[in-house]
């Protein structure tokens, strides 16, 4: 049997008729325009919520990584429909530039693109008295901002390591994302939902470590009020890093912190932090 004239009557949506030919034929699917499918998309804290036309009969949703591998299929979805991309409880999310929609209806396959980027912004670094640090960050792109690690280091007593360096594997880091929720952002569950920042938003944040203690104790020339600089990054759930310099002053009186035994000492009474 000659397959070219076959495959060159496919392409041309010809009807092929071949007696004693049993090779089975490639299935075509009717591509339809998506603005003719989709309403549109945005996010709901972890989800990303899908809406459809009105009048559409959609039998399959599929939600694709940037890869081209499938995350997610929903048979019969309502409208609109919701898929989990990030999974604060673990430290992941699913959001790229390049994830992909497919959706299959009675009368065809339609696809969208629904990447998202996120961006944190930090301001308001502010020493406590325990040493550890209250901060303020704000998501400022469209996607939802998963906090996977914030570190505090530069110039402070006590910092972390640094997540912009070249040897910063996070494939391999292990360690948890230094910061718990306050206030109005307090953590209220296991699944960790203070760590999500949703777009145009802000949440506050206090550090679990204590950038402002200082290992070995601390003395008056510690506490006198030189104004020093700092530095903190976030780095994002869904890939790369932003960091911004910070201006604080350490003032007071030195004060051992009592913690464990430990020999750590803080500066009380008048701590204050500046951008």
């Amino acid at each position: 049997m000659n397959r070219r004239p076959f495959l060159q009557t496919l392409a041309t949506g010809g009807t092929l008729l071949s007696a004693g030919c049993t090779d089975s034929l490639p299935f075509t699917t009717t591509r339809l325009d998506s603005n003719d499918v989709f309403e549109g998309y945005r996010f709901d804290e972890t989800d990303l919520v899908v809406e459809f036309r009105d009048g559409v009969d959609i039998q399959r949703a599929t939600l694709y990584e940037s890869g081209g591998g499938e995350y997610e299929t929903i048979e019969r979805p309502g409208t609109p429909v919701r898929f989990p991309v990030v999974f604060p409880e673990r430290l992941e999310t699913r959001l790229s530039l390049s994830l992909r929609i497919e959706v299959e209806t009675s009368a065809g396959v339609a696809t969208m693109r629904v990447g998202a980027l996120v961006h944190a912004y930090v301001t308001g670094v502010e020493p406590l008295p325990d040493g550890r640090a209250r901060l303020e960050i704000e998501n400022q792109a469209d996607g939802p901002l998963l906090v996977r690690f914030v570190g505090i280091y530069g110039d402070v007593p006590n910092p972390t390591i640094d997540p912009l360096r070249d040897s910063f594997d996070r494939s391999s880091f292990d360690r948890g994302p230094g910061v718990v929720g306050v206030a109005a952002n307090q953590r209220l569950s296991p699944s960790r939902t203070d760590l999500v920042v949703p777009s145009n938003t802000s949440k506050s944040f206090e550090t679990t470590y204590t950038p402002f203690a200082f290992p070995e104790g601390t003395n008056a020339t510690n506490c006198d009020g030189t104004e020093r600089t700092g530095r903190v990054a976030v780095v994002h759930g869904s890939g790369g890093s932003a960091a911004y310099d910070f201006r604080y002053r350490l003032e007071g009186e030195a004060s051992d912190l009592g913690d464990d035994g430990l020999e750590a000492g803080v500066c009380t009474d008048s701590m204050s932090g500046s951008e």
